[in-house]
């Protein structure tokens, strides 16, 4: 059957901020924090200011070509059958965020894989790497909360901060309120640094075009039209990968992180969507993807288990598909595997 989708205002374009001087190879819309530009920490606009899109399956049988029906729901994304999402403009970081500006941000390095870790570990494929530009790792979703807020603090006003302690988005949200395990209220208005969404990682990890055959495959930025998700009793397995040239997992990683944007990146110039370490959202989990009409959907109202997406260099090929559906119950507690990228509403 022919896939039929409805589509609304779309047109992905680089977001440029003029910027100068720094050691490295430097992009424009890298950060500037204390007169120092930090390396890939530019971003992408998913859905342009002051635009929109509606995405509308009408048959989702698609996937039936690249997932089985006994992989269940969670193998299915949040973009299925009688499920109408709209996403209001967005930009989304090109990288994970890094350990160098994790750092810079918070005073601290928590990764597994920092440089000082790295000397008795065997690393045959990165040795030409920054070491301070491997992904952060080690991260809690609180830790992520608080990174946003205190970035947004450092590179725009307090009153662009999205996450809060009260409901009435009076008083910031601080690294004492994590440690006190008190859970964020936030305001997705606010222009200021913050965890995307379930939905927003997804339509980007796809690369925001459902009219595109990227969007059908099961990796970012790969095709996969003559691969299929099958299931036995003992795993699940792509058929036809295409995942070694997109990003690091198991079959590649020699067991470590790698930096970031040493892979290719998907249509819309996003990297290590797919592999790297698990991207935490702001979503709390939800089993089941609901249908209906939704308006910039955050998940469930509630719950303690919050979304990851992209599998890990921890992971075999297949948990790293865009459409692998992964939570923690646990969201204060870090591992080696978890990390994030920020976005922001425009």
């Amino acid at each position: 059957m022919k896939n039929q989708w409805r589509l609304l205002v779309l047109f992905p374009v680089v977001f440029v901020v003029v910027s100068c001087t720094a050691s490295g190879v430097v992009q424009p819309g890298d950060l500037v924090i204390d007169s120092l530009m930090y390396e890939k920490t530019s971003d992408v606009v998913v859905i342009p200011r002051k635009g929109s899109v509606t995405i509308s399956a009408v048959d989702d049988s698609y996937w039936d070509s690249i997932v089985s029906e006994s992989t269940g729901a969670m193998w299915r994304g949040v973009f299925i059958k009688d499920r109408t999402v709209t996403l209001g403009p967005y930009a989304m970081a090109k990288y994970p965020v890094t350990q160098e500006l994790f750092t810079a941000v918070m005073g601290f390095n928590p990764s597994h894989f920092r440089k000082e870790n790295l000397n008795g570990m065997h690393d045959s494929v990165g040795t030409a790497e920054n070491p301070n530009l491997r992904p952060v790792d080690t991260v809690s979703w609180f830790d992520a909360v608080v990174f946003c807020n205190l970035l947004t603090l450092r590179m725009m006003r307090e009153s662009d901060c999205v996450y809060y302690t009260n409901s009435r988005c009076s008083r910031i949200y601080t690294r004492e309120d994590a440690d006190k395990g008190i859970v964020p209220f936030y305001d997705m208005r606010k222009r200021g640094y913050r965890l995307p969404t379930e939905a927003e990682w997804e339509f980007a990890a796809r690369g925001g075009n459902t009219s595109a055959s990227d969007w059908y495959g099961a990796y970012s930025g790969t095709r996969s039209e003559n691969g299929r998700m099958v299931h036995d009793a003992q795993h699940y397995s792509f058929v036809d990968t295409n995942l070694d040239a997109y990003g690091w997992y198991r079959g590649n990683s020699n067991g470590m992180t790698h930096e970031v944007g040493t892979k290719l990146p998907n249509a819309l110039g996003l990297y290590d969507m797919s592999g790297g370490v698990w991207e935490w959202l702001y979503d709390v989990y939800d089993n089941e993807v609901h249908t209906g009409t939704f308006k910039n959907p955050s998940g469930a109202p509630t719950g303690t288990s919050r979304v990851l997406r992209g599998g890990s260099w921890y992971d075999p090929a297949f948990e790293c598909s865009v459409i692998r559906r992964f939570h923690n119950g646990h969201p204060y507690i870090p591992h080696f595997y978890f990390g994030f990228r920020y976005c922001r509403s425009l």
